[in-house]
């Protein structure tokens, strides 16, 4: 910890050193290992990912990447990474999705402003 600033605010001094809340960084590294699974980086079955139905063809509406929404009775079972990741993969937009390599996808998700400031800082 830095001295200086031991008597400020969590938000506050993750302003002050510039740097992303835990809620940015655990969003940002779910998005990298959904971006992974789904272009086959890792040599296991990726159907606990399951895309779309209605994209799977023709993607007419939102990108040809969307997951499917699976119901759950648990909130043990939401939380999984399969569970949480569905409704913001979803929303990303169509170029960050469609990058050729997990480094070109990690800048496209920093580039843009993906995540609101109160998220990205901790504050709001």
């Amino acid at each position: 910890m830095i001295p200086a600033i031991h008597h400020i605010s969590y938000e506050d001094r993750l302003r002050a050193m510039d740097l992303p809340s835990l809620l940015y960084r655990r969003l940002r590294g779910d998005a990298i290992e959904a971006y992974k699974y789904l272009h086959s980086c890792y040599p296991v079955d990726n159907s606990f990912l399951p895309l779309h139905q209605a994209h799977s063809e023709v993607c007419t509406r939102g990108h040809c990447l969307s997951l499917q929404k699976r119901d759950c009775r648990t909130t043990v079972r939401a939380n999984f990474f399969s569970f949480r990741i569905v409704n913001f993969w979803n929303a990303l937009p169509t170029n960050v999705l469609e990058a050729d390599t997990v480094n070109s996808f990690k800048g496209r998700f920093d580039g843009r402003s993906l995540v609101s400031a109160p998220a990205l800082y901790g504050y709001g």
